[in-house]
């Protein structure tokens, strides 16, 4: 291997942008009768201990029903939340600690494509106006060369250099998201956080949106953190895969693997009720029983009331993240390694609950029983 080789080889290894250990704990006003009493004040754990890496130029989702801290993630990662604790690292450097330095770097580095291409355009701007303004601020290209950068711009995103002077009311929801897209490549980005960027689109355009963000990646070699609640669109466009619950990651790993051996029961759950590309379906019911309540989560393995698998150590003791066969990282205590300190649990006769996905499981451990 040259020298050249090695280097790009070493440079693919290396995440483009890192979370360890990231956390967001928003604290709730107390009542005046809980403050008379000095009674402790309750905490939304909205993300806690996520660590995730983005790879160039390749595709991270990350995927979990309606308030399992998703967008807070991808918030944190834009600098638009300051984390209680934990580091987001961009090419290996903590963003927090470089100053203003850092901070226009992560501002050119990474961008954001919003849910919503209704809200996200000042509705009275053109769609050059609205272009022509990122140039503007950033100084990334002169005033006499902006014309020409924007028209360069609609014709990656597909449009044709006249409807510059259209407004996003005269465009349709995919082409408003289309031009969302082209306002977060003004700066040359090298990483794009997409936060459900086709959730508000037809079934129809969804799949013209998702052929875009891929062309763009081949082209211009983008990496994206894409955040979704739509499994059938990350089997499509994720390389990797992380699925929240109630602000933690419980299985993460390479996309092939785990869409065609998922470890954990709630991932197991999601793709038992996960729908193909072009039937609309939310994950929100997908498991049985409600989303706890995330200023008081149940005790151990959060997910334990509405998981079919579950046993009494899943009820006292937080699992361990192990590695699986297939290579996904899971805490589960169906697996070895996840129970601190003792051997994996054998799993006794259980039926799933009502409503609730059929659920797989490995093997128990040798000279157990079921």
């Amino acid at each position: 291997m040259t020298a050249l080789a090695t280097e790009l080889a070493a440079t693919m290894r290396t995440p483009l942008l890192e979370t360890r250990g990231l956390s967001k704990h928003y604290a709730l006003q107390r009542s005046t009768r809980a403050w008379l009493r000095r009674e402790p004040g309750e905490v939304l754990r909205a993300v806690d201990d996520v660590s995730l890496a983005v790879l160039p130029g390749r595709t991270l989702g990350v995927v979990g029903e309606t308030g399992s801290g998703k967008s807070t993630l991808g918030r944190l990662v834009l600098r638009l939340e300051r984390p209680s604790a934990g580091q987001v690292l961009l090419d290996g450097q903590d963003v927090a600690s470089g100053g203003g330095a850092m901070s226009h770097r992560l501002r050119r580095d990474v961008q954001v494509v919003l849910q919503d291409p209704y809200t996200s355009l000042n509705p009275h701007e053109t769609v050059g106006g609205a272009l022509a303004e990122v140039l503007k601020v950033t100084g990334s290209v002169p005033a006499a060369g902006r014309p020409a950068r924007v028209a360069e711009l609609l014709d990656q995103v597909g449009f044709p250099s006249g409807w510059a002077g259209r407004k996003p009311g005269q465009l349709s929801g995919g082409g408003r998201q289309r031009v969302s897209i082209a306002r977060a490549l003004a700066v040359g980005p090298r990483l794009l956080v997409a936060d459900e960027p086709v959730s508000a689109l037809d079934v129809s355009v969804q799949a013209q949106v998702l052929n875009l963000f891929q062309r763009l990646q081949s082209e211009l070699g983008l990496a994206y953190l894409f955040i979704t609640h739509d499994l059938a669109v990350l089997e499509r466009i994720a390389d990797d895969v992380a699925v929240l619950y109630l602000g933690k990651v419980v299985e993460q790993g390479p996309a092939e693997a785990l869409f065609a051996s998922p470890a954990h029961p709630y991932t197991q759950a999601l793709l038992a009720a996960a729908p193909k590309l072009g039937r609309r379906r939310s994950t929100t019911s997908a498991v049985a029983g409600e989303l706890p309540n995330p200023i008081t989560p149940p005790s151990g393995c959060t997910f334990h009331p509405r998981c079919p698998a579950a046993m009494a150590v899943c009820r006292e003791v937080v699992p361990l993240t192990t590695t699986t066969a297939t290579g996904q990282r899971v805490a589960c205590h169906l697996y070895p390694g996840s129970t601190p300190g003792t051997e994996p649990p054998v799993r006794p006769p259980s039926t799933p609950a009502s409503g609730a996905a059929a659920v797989s499981h490995p093997a128990p451990s040798p000279g157990g029983t079921r």
